[in-house]
């Protein structure tokens, strides 16, 4: 296939940098719609922001139930082309998009029958707020329907070797989305903007041309066949590898509703500043995902070619790597955490509150990329549920540890939870996947005897 790259052979370090830093980019671009988003939005006050936080909890949440597709997927889809297996990868891919398009749809038609009381929850005490939120969640969640064709397209192509065409596409659908944000939220000549509304929109179109673009790019791709056969056991094998990962990340967006739910006491700005701070967070929450990404394909194309060692290096050169670039992220939050904040909400009580959360936060951002790498490692060989296993744990404990620092701490106290746990997940998935390591190498070690 043409930008198929081999993961099994070649220098370590080019051959995750030729595959991670498209993915990165990519990554980083899809991010950029959130963020454009929040720039904007932000500049109709913290009202609104609270809206699209609010409303962006049910939207992440059907992305987290995919997740038991597009990274089941992913895996066996990388696992056959290390196997030389192509028409296994091919059954693959198509029943990936047969349960995307099933799963898509009831969540979609469940969240538009269910909005209100969904809304409800956060009891946000101001109709304003709730309305906007109501309207920005229909809207989202139709376009998150092709979101979630788009992630699936992006991780097949990147399992396959190809990360450079996902970023090209995904490139188009940032620009789109820039000019439409603005256009759409303060309107233009005798067009009325749509505030909340419109950014929801702006991110609905670029989703669908995404997807157009996608379908077009890979019309002629052999994987992409639209006669392969439709496969129950290949359904099963990949919900069997991705329903660990998906439990986890729908966990830690439930218990991200929870957390939100008890800052609502400190009122919208809390709120507001809490998404705000997600957004920032995710540039680097995403950028290690683009390099979880590239190890996942590299380990899972390599574990099906049995080369043990190549993967042990392979972690080894990753942990450096992500270790680097978090402690430079770790700096730039406690150090610069006004002058970053103030690019989305500069009003003083929400500057105040954002200020203390990226220093907070700023600590533990080391050790999250440490977590997030480590966790495409092991997906890479297979093994999806020793993540979630610490994760549900650790992330769980985040609820009673906002409700007892919040005591002597106040909204500090919530923001110190999630560092906490943040720094104990690195720590201890690292270590847990090291000893995995040894214990292959000794494996093999054993059978060259």
């Amino acid at each position: 296939m043409k930008g198929m790259l081999n993961l099994t052979d070649g220098p370590i370090t080019p051959v995750l940098m030729k595959l991670s830093l498209p993915i990165i980019a990519t990554n980083f671009i899809s991010t950029t719609y959130g963020l454009v988003d929040m720039i904007w939005v932000g500049k109709l006050g913290s009202g609104p922001v609270a809206a699209i936080g609010t409303a962006n909890f049910y939207v992440n949440l059907a992305v987290a139930i995919s997740t038991m597709i597009t990274i089941g997927t992913g895996v066996k889809v990388a696992h056959s082309i290390g196997e030389k297996q192509s028409d296994r990868a091919k059954t693959y891919i198509k029943n990936g998009f047969l349960i995307t398009a099933l799963v898509g749809i009831v969540y979609m038609l469940f969240i538009i029958m269910t909005k209100d009381k969904l809304i409800g929850y956060f009891e946000l005490a101001d109709a304003e707020i709730e309305r906007m939120a109501t309207q920005f969640l229909v809207i989202s969640i139709i376009g998150n329907l092709f979101n979630l064709f788009n992630l699936l397209f992006s991780t097949i192509m990147n399992s396959l070797g190809d990360s450079k065409r996902p970023f090209r596409i995904f490139t188009v659908g940032f620009l789109l989305n820039m000019i439409l944000d603005p256009l759409l939220i303060f309107g233009y000549g005798s067009f009325e903007g749509l505030g909340v509304s419109g950014a929801a929109l702006a991110t609905l179109s670029a989703n669908i041309i995404l997807t157009l673009l996608f379908i077009y790019k890979t019309k002629n791709n052999e994987f992409f066949s639209k006669y392969t056969k439709i496969d129950k056991a290949s359904m099963k094998e990949v919900l069997k590898l991705g329903l660990p990962i998906s439990v986890q990340r729908v966990t830690f967006t439930v218990i991200s509703i929870v957390i939100a739910k008890i800052i609502v006491s400190w009122g919208p700005d809390a709120i507001a500043v809490q998404r705000v701070g997600i957004q920032i967070e995710s540039i680097s929450y995403m950028t290690i995902g683009g390099l979880q990404g590239a190890v996942a394909a590299f380990f899972g194309q390599n574990f099906g070619a049995r080369k043990i060692v190549r993967i042990k290096d392979g972690y080894r050169i990753s942990l450096l790597l992500t270790t680097v670039f978090g402690m430079f992220t770790s700096l730039m939050f406690v150090v610069f955490p006004k002058e970053i904040f103030s690019l989305f909400l500069n009003d003083p009580s929400s500057l105040m509150l954002g200020v203390d959360y990226m220093k907070i936060i700023g600590y533990s951002q080391a050790f999250m990329c440490m977590e997030l790498m480590t966790v495409g490692a092991f997906n890479g060989l297979g093994k999806t549920y020793i993540p979630p296993i610490f994760s549900i744990i650790l992330t769980g404990l985040r609820i009673p540890l906002a409700i007892l620092l919040s005591g002597p701490f106040g909204l500090n106290g919530v923001w110190l939870s999630i560092a906490i746990t943040s720094v104990l997940k690195g720590i201890i998935l690292v270590g847990w996947f090291k000893g995995i390591l040894n214990k292959m190498s000794s494996k093999l070690l054993n059978q060259a005897v």
